[in-house]
């Protein structure tokens, strides 16, 4: 986004740069590696934890939805034992103990192993807003202007997307105050519509 924000900085006819289309930060707060979505369910769908142990190479039986939503009984996914890891290379998320294999049997060692961040050698529950997206787009915010105003060019607009954490589907959720809008952006945006 950079390379292109460059090149384009004096364009008139950009407005602005997106952050990320429609962003979800997947298992970050998630409480229960156990439980699946309320609400993606559409064909084979996994919980987190199936999906771990898919991706190290079984098979399971999942829960199918045909059409979105409407359950559909369970279906056989990954029997042909394929992994997602390199040969030799353990699962990453067993490598962080949040799961292990014990008698030829997935067990779960964690199941809020997400919900948590480390701060100074305490465990804090994760605020996924506060602690990841918000500095992201913040981060992309001044990298993006910075490179503009080095080429010459005004302001331009910084368009975010809400997380689009689908447990929660309200407008709540939303980030609040995370930005402000230098005047020379809004003049700038008037200008090109």
């Amino acid at each position: 986004m950079l390379h292109a924000a460059e090149k384009l900085a004096t364009e008139d006819n950009v407005v602005g740069f997106d952050t990320l289309n429609e962003p979800n930060l997947g298992m970050i707060g998630w409480h229960d590696l156990t439980v699946g979505s309320k609400f993606l369910k559409q064909g084979p769908s996994p919980t987190w934890f199936e999906s771990f142990q898919l991706g190290d190479g079984f098979e399971k039986l999942v829960t199918n939805y045909n059409p979105t939503l409407v359950p559909a009984g369970k279906c056989l996914v990954n029997g042909n034992h394929v992994r997602a890891w390199k040969k030799g290379t353990a699962c990453v998320w067993k490598r962080h103990g949040v799961w292990d294999v014990v008698d030829g049997q997935p067990v779960l060692l964690q199941q809020d192993y997400f919900r948590w961040r480390n701060e100074a050698g305490v465990r804090v529950p994760v605020d996924l807003s506060c602690d990841y997206f918000v500095p992201f787009a913040n981060r992309f915010k001044n990298a993006i202007h910075k490179a503009v105003a080095e080429r010459g060019g005004d302001p331009l607009l910084i368009f975010l997307d809400r997380n689009t954490d689908f447990e929660d589907a309200s407008i709540g959720s939303c980030p609040t105050g995370a930005f402000s809008l230098p005047m020379a952006s809004q003049k700038s945006f008037a200008r090109h519509i």
